[in-house]
């Protein structure tokens, strides 16, 4: 079984046991995830399209842990005034393992 979850503008294409990258969630080591926003559902050639989601499809994951991205940078000059900026970001995640396709 699979399915095609939406969690923050993101979407995912996710199975059972999958480990998943997602924007950062609040929570500890061990907490239950809940994504209600299941855009797809399909199990053996039998496909369910939510319009816009699926009703009463619900995916439950368990958080494992935090982490961060690569280090991502950003250089701007401006020519006139000899002007430089340099800037770097890292996004912050949180690893999820998909436990449970409902739907």
């Amino acid at each position: 079984m699979y399915a095609i979850i939406k969690d923050r503008g993101h979407q995912y294409k996710v199975r059972e046991g999958d480990r998943l990258r997602v924007l950062e969630l609040p929570g500890e080591k061990g907490a239950s995830v809940t994504f209600g926003e299941v855009l797809l559902v399909g199990q053996d050639g039998n496909v369910k399209v939510g319009t816009p989601t699926v009703k009463g499809a619900k995916v439950t994951a368990v958080l494992e842990g935090h982490a961060r991205g690569e280090k991502t940078v950003s250089n701007r000059r401006l020519f006139i005034h000899e002007h430089k900026v340099r800037r770097g970001h890292r996004t912050d995640y949180s690893v999820v393992k998909i436990a449970k396709i409902e739907g």
